[in-house]
């Protein structure tokens, strides 16, 4: 059998593969999330998070498709990259069967967005989806909402909330962190015992000074950038 005539009888897929980057930051103790401009007919009043094609010839990971889009809104490099989700059917996308590979980004809350069209977002907490009007176009507000829930449920058992922190930061920010996110924080104490204890965080040597007492300054250790733990926040939260 020729090599023409197995090329005729195979199937091309049309399925269309897309990354998807919900990019998260905490700014005047609020979350808040990136997203441009609508390019496409229809969709001019709404924004879009960053997002597109994987490009095989630059893109040698899916990782690397999600930081290259991600780059078209902020030349800042992500202080966490987590894969939430693939979602892929044959209505989420006009053109055709459509999948995409969802990421979760966590950057410095002063980090600003270098792209003069893109835009933060502000999240009210204990906003869902199921509570707020869409304002991103497509299905973006839904895989949005995914990636925030994904965040909100790690926060309580895990060290991601310290990646949207300075990369110097005191106890009480940790808390404060987790307030935006969760809209209530365990006490300090159990915040001091859980990240000092299990030596997620060192001191750097030096106190911020403000209006009280100074406050030690802390970092992630370079050895634990994360962890997990067995018990979570919710039923300590105030």
């Amino acid at each position: 059998m020729s090599t023409e005539l197995n090329q005729t009888h195979t199937p091309l897929s049309t399925t269309l593969i897309s990354v998807d980057v919900v990019p998260l930051r905490l700014a005047g103790g609020q979350l808040q999330v990136l997203a441009g401009p609508a390019r496409e007919s229809g969709a001019e009043n709404y924004a879009v998070l960053p997002s597109g094609r994987i490009d095989p010839a630059h893109d040698q990971t899916l990782e690397e498709a999600a930081r290259r889009h991600l780059a078209a809104l902020t030349q800042t490099a992500p202080r966490w990259l987590e894969q939430v989700e693939t979602i892929g059917n044959n209505h989420r996308d006009s053109r055709g069967w459509s999948l995409t590979v969802v990421y979760m980004a966590l950057l410095e809350h002063e980090q600003d967005a270098q792209n003069p069209q893109a835009q933060w977002r502000t999240l009210t907490p204990g906003q869902g989806a199921h509570d707020s009007a869409p304002f991103l176009a497509y299905d973006h507000n839904q895989l949005m909402w995914r990636a925030v829930e994904r965040l909100r449920s790690k926060a309580q058992y895990t060290t991601l909330p310290l990646h949207l922190l300075p990369s110097t930061f005191t106890i009480t920010e940790i808390r404060n962190s987790l307030r935006s996110l969760l809209g209530q924080a365990p006490p300090l104490r159990s915040i001091r015992n859980r990240f000092l204890e299990s030596g997620v965080i060192e001191s750097t040597g030096h106190k911020r000074r403000g209006h009280n007492r100074p406050a030690t300054l802390y970092r992630i250790s370079s050895e634990k950038k994360t962890r997990l733990f067995n018990r979570i926040y919710e039923s300590t939260c105030k």
